[in-house]
């Protein structure tokens, strides 16, 4: 039989004998593990999802927001935005190839002699391209349809509107705002760009100008923008600012680009990263901490054993080995177990927060081989303190 396979065969019989204080120690790395493979995995997942949420409207997309403070100079007439004022920021910025203006207003909606409130949106055809919105029933608003008096509900709203029924509604009449308007159409299921802070499932959408004539004191609230690839977003953001702010007098401007969301994201995820390493990392040093006490304690209590291997002509290399494959073993075990229980904790929570489960291979693969390093770096002052063991003196102190 080689050495190396002796060893083996002892390590394993050593292992066996003192299977419960070893069954702890492995406990302890096996979470260890799992905690390493967990905070990878869940890195990996919360990363992709930030990006998902982009994914159907891109990176190239701004918003500019009208704050409500006016400078002391417009005190007496708010700065608003217009018409004018929209075609000279198309002009003045060409990099930009769709703008979606936007007015809302919580509002009161009257049908089949019920009352409810909805979110009421005045938007452009525009609008309906940028978020991707598709028609159930009916068709989409555009921009022929001026000041026509038409409104396109959103799917949640038609299903309370319906009570339950399954009546059609396209053709319908829809008190706004006490203004009687005809409903041409249901949204499908809709996702807002990750800009749109509110829920088009919910919401009641009108022509642009029609909004303005059911509306008291309707304003554009917020300009949603694409820009062409190629510009930075960031030199995009700062040129349409400073075209609405030179058309506009006094306005005040709130600017957010998705690039720079992601990027916020993106930082606030290495924070997270770094707090679920430092606690994957205190497991797995307590993991390593006890299977070296563990090993130690063994050579103390395997003190003639030792020393009658060595005096049967083992050399200290042999004994090294011995207990570094004890520690090898140990902590493989502790990998083989610790990296499914951290894909399944992942898995879990990934699940209950709605999440795409998506881990690749090399991160469970990556918690056993981080396991086999332990094991080496646990193991090896137990085995050098057991190969620096005289073999008489050992056999005394037996």
């Amino acid at each position: 039989m080689t050495p190396l396979l002796l060893n083996l065969r002892i390590a394993m019989s050593a292992l066996r004998d003192a299977w419960r204080r070893n069954l702890l120690a492995l406990a302890g790395l096996a979470v260890g593990i799992a905690a390493v493979v967990a905070m990878l995995g869940l890195t990996l997942i919360v990363r992709q999802e930030a990006l998902r949420q982009f994914d159907r409207s891109g990176l190239d997309v701004l918003a500019l927001r009208k704050t409500s403070t006016p400078s002391p100079a417009t005190v007496r007439r708010p700065p608003q935005i217009d018409a004018a004022a929209l075609r000279h920021l198309a002009a003045a910025v060409p990099a930009l190839d769709l703008i979606a203006p936007l007015q809302e207003r919580r509002g009161t909606l009257g049908f089949n002699g019920r009352t409810a409130q909805a979110t009421v949106l005045g938007v452009t055809e525009s609008f309906a391209e940028l978020n991707a919105l598709e028609a159930a029933e009916g068709r989409l608003l555009t921009d022929l349809d001026h000041a026509e008096p038409y409104v396109v509900i959103g799917r949640e709203l038609a299903g309370n509107l319906r009570g339950g029924g399954g009546a059609p509604l396209v053709g319908r009449q829809l008190q706004v705002e006490g203004r009687v308007l005809t409903i041409v159409g249901v949204l499908a299921p809709a996702r807002a760009i990750r800009l749109h802070t509110g829920d088009l499932n919910q919401a009641a959408l009108v022509p642009a100008e029609t909004f303005g004539r059911i509306v008291d004191g309707a304003e554009i609230s917020v300009i949603y923008a694409r820009h062409r690839y190629g510009p930075s977003p960031a030199d995009v953001v700062a040129e349409a600012v400073a075209a609405l702010q030179s058309q506009v007098e006094g306005l005040a401007l709130q600017a957010t680009s998705a690039a720079e969301w992601v990027a916020e994201m993106q930082r606030q995820l290495r924070l997270f990263t770094l707090l679920l390493g430092a606690t994957g990392s205190i497991a797995l040093v307590l993991g390593g901490t006890g299977i070296m006490n563990g090993l130690m304690l063994a050579v103390t209590e395997r003190r003639n054993e030792i020393g009658l291997r060595r005096a049967l002509g083992a050399l200290r290399g042999d004994i090294q080995s011995q207990f570094l494959c004890e520690a090898l073993i140990l902590c493989g075990i502790g990998g083989a177990v610790g990296a499914p229980l951290g894909a399944l904790v992942t898995r879990v929570i990934a699940w209950r927060a709605a999440w795409d489960y998506t881990l690749p291979l090399a991160v469970p693969l990556g918690g056993v081989a981080l396991a086999v390093l332990v094991g080496v770096a646990a193991g090896f002052l137990p085995a050098f303190q057991a190969a620096r063991l005289k073999p008489v003196v050992a056999m005394r102190a037996a």
